[in-house]
């Protein structure tokens, strides 16, 4: 058996797969959202605590500055109204 300390576990408040569902979180709640979709972009942080998600400083540096908002901003609406949201979000 390995016992080996890997030493991101030092750094991050996740390991990879932790970090990877995260993202998929954040990415689809802000899909189907648009309030959250513009404060995930505005606040990245708080955002993502309101799921219970910490990021990290290159999370946020990743959200602000690698992510190409203005591309998803031209296809999110027309996403949102096809995927016929009212009928899975309502409390029925």
């Amino acid at each position: 058996m390995d016992n080996k300390h890997d030493p991101r576990e030092d750094t991050e408040p996740y390991g990879f797969m932790e970090r990877e569902l995260a993202f998929k979180l954040l990415a689809s709640h802000a899909l189907v959202d648009a309030e959250f979709y513009e404060w995930l972009r505005r606040d990245p942080e708080n955002a993502a605590g309101q799921l219970h998600i910490r990021l990290t400083d290159k999370d946020i540096d990743y959200i602000q500055n690698v992510v190409e908002w203005e591309s998803i901003d031209h296809m999110a609406p027309d996403i949102r109204e096809r995927l016929h949201l009212d009928l899975v979000t309502n409390s029925w």
